[in-house]
Parts: C-alpha cells; structure tokens; sequence
C-alpha cells in the first residue's frame, strides 16, 4: 500500500507522522473491504485535506462483480456495493476515528466498476481552534523572531570586526 500524498518538502517528524497514519487508514479500509466481500483492493490510497478524508481503492471487485459489469448489469452492482458500504460503515468511521482522532460528520462511497475504482469519503469534524493552540503558536513565532534577531545581530558584529581588521590591515600596509 501507498501512504498518502505529501507536497515535496524536507522529511520531518511531521510529515512521517502524517505519511504513517495514512498508510494506517489505507491498510485499514482495505482490510474492512476484504472481510466485507471475500476480496480486498489491491491499491490503497489515502488523502487527508483539512476535514476531508478520501480512501481511494482500486481493484477488488470480486468475479461475481466483475460478471455484473461485463453482462452490462452496473445498476445493479452498484446497488450491491452501496448495501455492502452501508453494512461497512461503522465500522469504517469507527477506523478513521481512531486513526484521525477525529469524528466522522458524513461518509459516503462511489464506485467505478468501469475502470476498477472505489472511494471512501469522510467528512470530519474541524480541528479544534482553541485559544491555547493559538498562544502556544503566537509564542513559537515570537521566540522564533527573537531566534533571528539574535542570529542577524551577531552577524552584524561579525561584520563590524571584520571591517575593523580590514581597516586595520589596509592603514599597516599603506
């Protein structure tokens, strides 16, 4: 399984953090589909935006959906896999609760049996916006300029001795 797409940036605590927890819900949602149908995907990929949770499988439609689709019969798969979802949804949040630490507003699932997709889409509740979070973060950027002004003044004095010698060294020679 895949962890879930990350911008490119440095690697660090926080996105392996995030990149494991999406590997997590991958390899949970495709482990409920397997006890679900007898079958489970064979790729998983999981996406995380803000309060949106989207589980994208491919693959893992068993051969008695496969015949559905091949014989022209979508309608019917796809009321087959809705039912299936819906047996499948407490569980579902239940995992992405667990894994997110958040609660689960909305699910819903789509199918694609024409080109072998499935998605599960959570929608979440917000991420708490409490004051402390706000003062933790107003302090860090505080410390964090006085971090850089400390940096800049010492280079500043750097600078200024390096002047100095410089000065120095152009009044010995002349």
């Amino acid at each position: 399984m895949k962890s879930g797409e990350m911008s490119a940036v440095a690697p660090t605590e926080a996105v392996s953090e995030r990149g494991q927890r999406m590997l997590e819900l991958s390899n949970a949602v495709v482990r409920i589909h397997k006890q679900l149908a007898g079958k489970g995907p064979t790729k998983a990929r999981s996406h995380l935006l803000t309060d949106l949770a989207v589980v994208v499988l491919e693959g893992g439609f068993t051969r008695g959906e496969e015949t559905l689709h091949k014989s022209g019969h979508d309608r019917e798969l796809q009321a087959a896999r809705l039912a299936m979802q819906k047996c499948a949804e407490a569980d579902l949040r239940a995992v992405v609760e667990e894994i997110l630490g958040r609660r689960v507003r909305s699910f819903m699932s789509a199918n694609d049996p024409e080109n072998g997709f499935q998605t599960e889409i959570f929608v979440l509740e917000p991420e708490p916006r409490d004051g402390a979070d706000l003062a933790s973060r107003a302090q860090r950027a505080r410390d964090r300029h006085h971090e850089i002004l400390d940096e800049h003044r010492a280079l500043r004095a750097e600078q200024a001795q390096s002047r100095g010698a410089l000065h120095r060294e152009r009044e010995q020679g002349s």
